[in-house]
This record gives C-alpha cells, sequence and structure tokens, in this order.
C-alpha cells in the first residue's frame, strides 16, 4: 500500500507538499514492532515536538517521496490540480525507487478527489488509486506520509521566514490569519504569495 497526504493546500504562502509512503506486507510485520508505532497519527493531531520526532524514524523505516508544487504551478492552474500533480509526482517518484509494479500495489489519498491525471498530459501507468475521507486517520501508511509532508513543508517555511521576517511566517505556516492578512496589506504580496488565493 502507498499512503499519500498533502500539506499547504489552504495556505496564502508557499508550494503545496504531497508526500507517499510504501508499507510492504513484510515491512508491516516489523513496524508494527517497534515502540514509536501506536504514535503514528494524523500530523493534525500531533505537537510539533512529536512530529518532528516521529519523521526522521518514518523516512529511515519507510521508502518514501516528496513533492514541491510551485506557488507559479498554483496560480496558472489551480490548487487541487496543485495537487494532483504533487500526487502524480511523488507516486511515480516512489515506484521508480523501489521497482515496484503499479499492478502490484494500492494508493490511498486522504481527502475526496476525482483524478484527473491524463488531462493533466501525466500519461504514465498509475496505480488503483481510492480517496478517503479521514485516510490519514485511519491508514498508517497516510498518516505516514501526512508527517513527513508536514515536517518538510514548515521547515522549508521556517527558512522563508529569515528571507520575510515581517510576515510571521514562522508562527501561522503561511496561512490566513489575521496577522498575516494585515502584513500582506501594509507589505503587498510577496513572490511566493498565492496570487490565485483571496487575501
Amino acid at each position: 500500500m502507498i499512503g499519500v497526504d498533502e500539506v499547504g493546500r489552504g495556505s496564502l504562502f508557499g508550494p503545496v507538499t504531497v508526500a507517499a509512503t510504501l508499507v510492504t506486507s513484510d515491512a508491516w510485520q516489523n513496524l508494527q514492532r517497534q515502540d514509536w508505532f501506536a504514535g503514528v497519527t494524523d500530523s493534525k493531531m500531533l505537537s510539533e515536538k512529536k512530529r518532528n520526532a516521529l519523521s526522521p524514524l518514518l523516512r529511515a523505516n519507510l521508502p518514501h517521496a516528496v513533492s514541491h508544487v510551485a506557488v507559479r504551478y498554483i496560480d496558472t492552474y489551480n490548487i487541487n490540480r496543485a495537487v494532483q500533480s504533487g500526487i502524480y509526482r511523488s507516486v511515480q517518484r516512489l515506484l521508480a525507487n523501489t521497482k515496484i509494479n503499479p499492478a502490484d500495489c494500492r494508493v490511498i489519498v486522504d481527502g475526496n478527489y476525482r483524478f484527473e491525471f491524463p488531462q493533466l498530459r501525466m500519461q504514465k501507468v498509475m496505480p488503483r488509486l481510492d480517496a478517503e475521507i479521514k485516510a490519514d486517520l485511519k491508514f498508517f501508511p497516510v498518516s505516514a506520509a501526512s508527517i513527513i509532508a508536514k515536517v518538510e513543508r514548515d521547515a522549508m517555511i521556517t527558512r522563508a521566514a529569515l528571507r520575510f521576517p515581517e510576515y510571521g511566517l514562522e508562527k501561522h505556516a503561511g496561512y490566513g490569519t489575521a496577522a498575516h492578512r494585515a502584513a500582506i496589506t501594509r507589505l503587498g504580496r510577496t513572490k511566493f504569495h498565492r496570487r490565485s488565493f483571496s487575501m
């Protein structure tokens, strides 16, 4: 099973980040014996400290791939197509890295998607994809992907905060808080703010 989740869908700043993790039947037995296994759940349910502790463990124990879909792509198309592009890129990278046959696995995606990969000119074979609401709470590979994506995107936004300190990015990760919107009104948008999103 490949689990997929994205972070940054509703953010006003920065890319949307999509992670994919692979769990085989053999690996599943070993994972359940790890003392940290039971702590893996939807990243939104975990503290920053807990996410930062789990992410390197997940990366060390699971084949994974992460894709960042840039603001320009989001603004040119829309956030839904950007997320689908990220799903496609991450899954294809994971398949290539592990040499897994697409026919031999299933992809579980958190959310409620209508996939349109051919319209995105992405013609490589994809495994069976199933979208399910709250998959990040129900399926370990999706929970793992949500943690990896969240930690990686947060680290990226923290670095961006050093470049744009006036926006308080380290506090809200680019989401549309009152303080962030006020900073945009006062200072204007950076090139990493999404112009297709209402400010």
